[in-house]
């Protein structure tokens, strides 16, 4: 019995595979407007692998370049929180 395919996706596959949907320009408006994937974006950004973080990051400016995005994703709830989040873990990591 081949048990692959009970394994679920790591975090890194999944955010990854919305990264290069993110990076195509026609899918962009779709992504924000869905139900999941902004928030599990976000979600990612907490994650602490930072490969994982990465890919989340380039996902969330990928989607922020199409202007009708902007102000969703300005108020998805955590999401500035997290940015911020980010940052501050930035500045800590480059400070030691």
């Amino acid at each position: 019995m081949n048990t692959s395919m009970n394994v679920e996706p790591d975090a890194l596959t999944v955010v990854n595979q919305l990264r290069d949907l993110a990076a195509d320009p026609l899918n962009r408006r779709a992504i924000v407007q869905d139900q999941g994937c902004l928030p599990g974006l976000i979600l990612f950004l907490d994650h602490p692998n930072p490969p994982v973080v990465h890919s989340a990051l380039l996902a969330l400016r990928y989607l922020a370049e199409c202007r009708a995005n902007r102000e969703k994703m300005k108020s998805e709830l955590g999401m500035m929180l997290s940015l911020q989040t980010v940052v501050q873990k930035e500045i800590v990591v480059q400070s030691i």
